[in-house]
């Protein structure tokens, strides 16, 4: 579900005029502190999705997630801000935010219906530093959830197949990783570092 809502939020930005204006959109980095800011720095304009929270009561369900939104311009941070002007160069914080805002208000993606709740503008020294600037629109839906049953282990069979797929440095989004648990699975865009694979004797 989660994954679903993600991947489809991303396919709706990217298929959007807003969407060719940037480098990259996609799930937000499994990264933290100076790596993510360099990744930051390097990608920008970006858009980075992740959810924010899930709150579950009587089978009706809220999903929350943020859309960060990633400017950068060499030119300081009245462009960062707000854009060239029209100019040849990255597109502004500002412009980001708004088509951002205007595209996921009322959205539908996929199977969820989308608005928007707020816009927050993120203060860290570290993305200063590197003259970046960065702000989140706040986005929430609505609906009803079927959690899945837990698994009685004492009812399982033993396994007779063992599979595992290794993601070495630098590692691949969440994302990705979801692709290889597909069946089949999706490898177009990303493959493991290494596969390990063993069948058991079952008799």
């Amino acid at each position: 579900m989660l994954a679903e809502a993600e991947n489809d939020l991303i396919a709706l930005i990217k298929g959007a005029p807003i969407g060719a204006k940037l480098r990259d959109v996609a799930s937000l980095p499994d990264l933290s502190g100076d790596s993510l800011v360099k990744k930051f720095t390097t990608d920008a304009p970006a858009v980075y999705l992740a959810a924010g929270s899930l709150r579950v009561a009587d089978r009706s369900a809220r999903l929350r997630f943020g859309v960060a939104c990633i400017a950068r311009n060499s030119r300081g941070h009245i462009a960062a801000r707000q854009g060239d002007g029209g100019a040849i160069g990255p597109v502004g914080l500002y412009e980001m935010l708004e088509a951002v805002a205007g595209l996921l208000d009322g959205a539908f993606a996929g199977q969820s219906s989308w608005k928007v709740t707020a816009i927050d503008f993120m203060a860290e020294d570290l993305l200063y530093k590197a003259g970046v600037y960065a702000g989140v629109v706040q986005i929430e839906t609505y609906g009803t959830v079927d959690l899945p049953v837990p698994v009685d282990e004492e009812a399982l069979n033993d396994f007779a197949t063992f599979h595992s797929d290794m993601d070495i440095p630098p590692h691949e989004t969440a994302a990705e990783h979801n692709k290889w648990l597909q069946e089949p699975p999706d490898q177009t865009a990303s493959k493991p570092d290494a596969v390990d694979q063993v069948t058991l004797p079952t008799s």
